[in-house]
């Protein structure tokens, strides 16, 4: 347990504020490793969709690309891994460490028209980058497409004039 005492200095209720805040994310977030272990810290992610694609962006500081697995199952991406102690080993005495280490795992939820199977990543300045294509969607039968043959021409305002 952390005692604050709270002399009422701005630093130490942001020092609170920020405290809590990380409680709550691991609370909310903190995910399972692979092997059942639960997470000591979980990492910020960054979900993007293109037309094409999702682009899944881990910030990874500090963790080698060794240390990091990346799997799909039952339409999740999971994401754990290690990070170790960056201080240096001569310490004498700490001031601060804000810098979470330990084990992680992140998972996140696909969308329907994810492909699974072909997932790429990419790990470079402390970021993982994973790219998971779209699937073609199936055109839907008797359902006239935008362009199709099928579709009536659209007419200009000029030949709508009688």
């Amino acid at each position: 347990m952390h005692r604050l005492h709270l002399s009422g200095s701005h630093e130490d209720l942001g020092h609170l504020a920020r405290h809590m805040s990380s409680l709550m994310h691991r609370v909310l977030n903190t995910g399972f490793s692979p092997g059942g272990k639960a997470s000591d810290w979980t990492p910020a992610v960054d979900i993007c969709e293109m037309p094409d694609r999702y682009d899944i962006i881990i910030e990874l500081a500090g963790v080698r690309r060794d240390d990091i697995e990346v799997f799909t199952e039952n339409h999740y991406l999971t994401v754990a891994g290690w990070r170790g102690d960056p201080t240096p080993r001569d310490k004498v005495c700490v001031h601060q460490m804000e810098i979470e280490q330990g084990q992680f795992c992140r998972r996140v939820h696909l969308p329907d028209d994810a492909d699974e199977a072909s997932v790429s990543a990419r790990h470079r300045d402390g970021f993982l980058t994973i790219t998971i294509p779209k699937r073609a969607a199936a055109p839907l039968a008797g359902r006239a497409c935008r362009g199709s043959t099928a579709e009536k021409p659209r007419r200009t305002p000029q030949e709508n004039k009688p």
